[in-house]
């Protein structure tokens, strides 16, 4: 997990961690294998004040932990050093059985947690190692911000990374 440890707060240190994650990685649950197809990075630090990064009010997740609020489910981020903290929204997966994406954080977060048993141990949903075929990522702006990325400026970062998986 070292390679998601923030340490360059630029587009270019993000694109390289969304790189990992859409090439290295992929989401199991106990139904199906998904991979990642879209993700939007979310990071403050006192060098990089992002006003549209949740605060971490109820929980304070560790880098690597799921991080669920209001807008969908993060992949928790994490620099101790630094102090910052932020996520990379989970915006579009690819289901690599049925070959479907589904788009949309809080649909992301519904197909990839939801199906479990109130009465089992715990949710299985994880980031496993997988291979896949080099992507060519296409950068965008994040999408749906507030008052507080606007007043920041934040708003007109380039933090959102999306690949077209090959079938």
């Amino acid at each position: 997990m070292e390679f998601l440890k923030v340490k360059d707060e630029t587009e270019k240190g993000f694109r390289e961690i969304a790189q990992i994650l859409f090439d290295e990685y992929a989401i199991q649950t106990h139904k199906t294998l998904y991979r990642l197809v879209e993700i939007e990075f979310y990071w403050h630090s006192s060098s990089h004040p992002d006003k549209s990064t949740y605060d971490r009010k109820h929980t304070d997740p560790d880098t690597g932990e799921w991080f669920f609020h209001y807008s969908g489910v993060d992949i928790a981020l994490r620099n101790r050093e630094t102090g910052g903290y932020g996520g990379i929204l989970i915006r579009g997966i690819y289901d690599c059985n049925i070959k479907k994406i589904t788009s949309g954080p809080m649909v992301c977060a519904m197909k990839l947690f939801s199906g479990y048993s109130a009465f089992s141990k715990s949710i299985e949903t994880r980031l496993i190692p997988s291979h896949f075929e080099k992507s060519e990522i296409e950068d965008d702006y994040r999408v749906n911000l507030g008052e507080n990325a606007k007043s920041s400026g934040t708003d007109k970062l380039r933090y959102a990374f999306k690949i077209t998986p090959k079938s």
